[in-house]
């Protein structure tokens, strides 16, 4: 659809055409959006409604949900099974969430925080239209998940200058809407930001598409540069992650965002047509994020000492997995960047991984709770 979009936008002889879709597209993802929107006011609509219990458990739902939902409309997608397998699947992990206990046991906090994470697996599903063997497609739905999340940030971004323009003029003249505008209008605009963002990623791809390489080549080195001098330095501090609670958490969060920005840069590698120099720099970040992962599983197992608990447990299998997908990562890199080989090796050694992840999401919201009684 979005090629054909842009095809009709060069054609001066089909500009009614042209305006009729993006008109008609417009309208079909204000709807969606608006919807999107409703839901997440139902806290605010009904007051016996805890609100921070109901934002904690579905936000993430609502939210994907109408990503999910635009996605099937801009496949044209109008198999029922299809359309059954979701709406049981957004069923049974609604249930299942907010039938767990009350409280803030960390397997249960465990579940709350994967469930954004398999409902994006989902929302890359429909966008592939369910060709969960087109690892083209997957490359594709990463680099779309990349552009999503930068032009998300950007509304969102306008969106809280906006907020912060609006509650000063209201302040100076002495009403105070803060609590009205935050639950329905910021919440609720937030929610359907990632809607708003979609449609524009696909109706205008030169946005996002010429930022997003962008982004990559500068952080790629500026990443790697920061890295190395951290880890020169860290030996010399204080503070050891092998006691240090929080600095293992800030390791692990760094572990997963060069991680992102490694496979993100891949995706876009070929498209952009990238020199061998990109895909060394990225060999290097990826041998760089293996050292790191060492070190963090390190201190993850030195912890095991004192008893298994829900985080320790998914801490650590994370870890591992993360491990086997940067040394599988940097293998195909080297062999890419040192010895010429083919960018599709590689491509299909990311796109493949991403099932490894979506089988683990499940087992950490349905399964890892279970085991450790809910607490």
């Amino acid at each position: 659809m979005n090629e054909q979009i842009i095809e009709n936008s060069n054609d001066p002889g089909q500009p009614e055409k042209w305006y009729g879709s993006i008109q008609r597209e417009l309208i079909e993802m204000l709807a969606i959006a608006a919807f999107t929107a409703i839901l997440v006011l139902i806290p605010a609509l009904f007051t016996g409604i805890d609100r921070e219990f109901f934002y904690l458990r579905n936000l993430p739902l609502i939210a994907f949900n109408g990503l999910i939902l635009y996605s099937f409309w801009l496949n044209k997608e109008s198999r029922l099974i299809k359309i059954m397998l979701y709406g049981a699947v957004l069923v049974a992990t609604g249930l299942y969430i907010n039938l767990l206990p009350t409280g803030t046991g960390d397997s249960i906090l465990i579940a709350c925080l994967h469930i954004p994470l398999m409902l994006w697996c989902f929302f890359g599903l429909t966008f592939v239209r369910f060709d969960y063997r087109n690892w083209q497609g997957r490359m594709d739905f990463i680099r779309i998940s990349g552009e999503l999340a930068i032009m998300t940030g950007l509304i969102l971004l306008a969106g809280g200058v906006l907020t912060a323009i609006t509650l000063a003029l209201f302040e100076v003249i002495g009403m105070k809407i803060m609590g009205f505008y935050r639950d329905f209008i910021a919440i609720p605009g937030g929610v359907a930001a990632p809607v708003i963002a979609y449609y524009l990623i696909r109706t205008y791809p030169g946005i996002t598409s010429k930022i997003a390489p962008v982004i990559a080549r500068i952080f790629t080195p500026v990443v790697l540069v920061t890295l190395t001098v951290y880890l020169v330095s860290l030996p010399f501090s204080k503070t050891s992650i092998l006691e240090s609670r929080e600095l293992l958490i800030i390791f692990n969060l760094m572990l997963l965002g060069v991680l992102a920005l490694i496979i993100f840069s891949i995706s876009g590698i070929n498209r952009e047509k990238s020199g061998r120099n990109m895909q060394i720099g990225l060999f290097l970040l990826a041998v760089l994020a293996i050292v790191i992962n060492s070190i963090a599983l390190i201190a993850i197992i030195s912890r095991l000492s004192d008893g298994l608990t829900p985080n320790r447990a998914v801490v650590l299998i994370t870890n591992l997995l993360v491990f086997i997908n940067l040394i599988l990562i940097a293998g195909k890199l080297y062999r890419s960047g040192f010895k010429g080989a083919a960018m599709d090796n590689i491509e299909k050694t990311v796109a493949g991984y991403l099932t490894v992840y979506a089988v683990w999401t499940v087992i950490a919201i349905f399964v890892v709770p279970a085991v450790f009684g809910f607490r």
